[in-house]
């Protein structure tokens, strides 16, 4: 459903507010019919923040961001869907890693970018999801000199 409205409907993301409205209905959802995975949702939400330099924000088309702040700059680590819709941005070559290991799909929405996906059902994917932004919040860091 969020693939066909963003393919077919984009205009409605540059609505104000409408993609944190849509997402928390997705997130109402996930809390009265999908329980798990709400439970493993909290459990990556957690882990996230435990990194320094993390924070948590509404993401600019719905669900949850997960920002990497360092000096003056802000880099996304990867955003979380109310659905249970995990989507980080890798460059094209680590996607094709994570893709060809099966530890991810590509972008549900732009498979050709850099960007992969990785669907939540339980707390048995908490671990994996984790992982997957664990990865992409180390490659973000700035070098050190």
């Amino acid at each position: 459903m969020l693939a066909w409205l963003a393919l077919r409907l984009p205009s409605l993301r540059a609505v104000p507010g409408l993609p944190a409205l849509f997402d928390a209905l997705l997130l109402g959802w996930t809390a009265l019919f999908h329980p798990e995975r709400l439970l493993a949702l909290h459990q990556i939400e957690a882990a996230a923040l435990s990194w320094p330099g993390v924070t948590v924000g509404v993401h600019r088309f719905g669900g949850t961001e997960f920002t990497l702040t360092v000096g003056q700059s802000r880099r996304e680590v990867g955003h979380l869907h109310g659905n249970g819709l995990l989507d980080i941005p890798f460059t094209k070559a680590l996607r094709d890693e994570m893709v060809g290991a099966g530890r991810a799909r590509p972008h549900h929405i732009f498979p050709r970018s850099g960007w992969v996906s990785f669907y939540i059902h339980s707390e048995a994917d908490a671990p994996g999801a984790v992982a997957l932004l664990r990865r992409n919040y180390e490659r973000r860091q700035p070098d050190v000199l």
